[in-house]
This record gives structure tokens, C-alpha cells and sequence, in this order.
């Protein structure tokens, strides 16, 4: 456990005998210091928080870059782990998929459109409205 409370404390008790350092050595005593820190950091870190690390082979590691979109790896095994654990489904669409689907979405108004000049009935109307919504939902995605 590191018992100094600042480099400072460290650097006093380092050149303690020393009282004038020079540049390298102080650089020396800083980089010793910085490890301990991060030694201990480190340390503190595991005991909160448990790390791990995975392996993939190469059959596995493409089929995890087919899936993850535009995230990262990282990114993506995180959103996985998670929504497992949850028991939770979410539809796992990249952006390229998402716009497809608007534009299909926004023929499909235009289709109804045309239904409707031809044939108005309070069906088709109703119909029309809840594309409208449904399209206004999802361009708050693809935005």
C-alpha cells in the first residue's frame, strides 16, 4: 500500500539524504513514484470491480463484427452481456438498416396516399394517420 499522500511527500522522503537532486534523478523518482500509484490504483480497482478477458476464435470474432454495426467489439459485447442478463430482447440494427426501412416505410405512406384519392373511407384514413405516427417515431431514430 502506497503511504505517501502526494508525489511531493514521496519526492521529500526519496532525497530526503539528497538535498540537491538532479533532473534525472528526480525524473527516476517520479516515474517510481507513478508506478507505485498505479500499482495500488489498480489494485483498489480489482477489488471493486472484477476484470476479464476474452478470447474469440476467428469463426467467432467474424461473426461478432457482422453483428456489431458501427460500434465497437468492446461496445457491442457489453449491450450483449447486458441484455442477456436482463432477460431483454432489443432489435440490433445499425444505421444503414434503419434508414432501409424508413424509406420503406415513407413508400408505404405514399402507396396508402394514392389509396386514399382513389378511394376515401374512414379505414384507409385511420390507416394513413397511424403510418404518419409510426413514421415520426422512427425518424426520431435515424436522427
Amino acid at each position: 500500500m502506497i503511504q505517501y499522500a502526494s508525489i511531493y511527500e514521496y519526492l521529500d522522503a526519496a532525497f530526503e539524504a539528497n538535498t540537491n537532486p538532479t533532473k534525472e534523478q528526480i525524473s527516476l523518482a517520479k516515474k517510481e513514484y507513478y508506478k507505485l500509484w498505479h500499482k495500488e490504483y489498480n489494485r483498489k480497482r480489482r477489488k471493486k470491480r472484477k476484470e476479464f478477458t476474452l478470447g474469440f476464435d476467428a469463426k467467432t470474432l467474424t461473426k461478432i463484427k457482422e453483428h456489431k454495426g458501427e460500434r465497437s467489439i468492446s461496445k457491442y459485447l457489453y449491450t450483449t452481456i447486458f441484455n442477456a442478463l436482463d432477460g431483454g430482447y432489443t432489435l440490433d440494427f445499425d444505421n444503414k438498416h434503419l434508414v432501409s426501412i424508413h424509406q420503406k416505410l415513407m413508400q408505404l405512406i405514399g402507396l396508402v396516399e394514392e389509396l386514399l384519392e382513389q378511394n376515401e373511407s374512414p379505414q384507409t384514413e385511420k390507416l394513413l394517420e397511424r403510418i404518419e405516427l409510426l413514421e415520426l417515431e422512427f425518424s426520431k431514430l435515424t436522427s
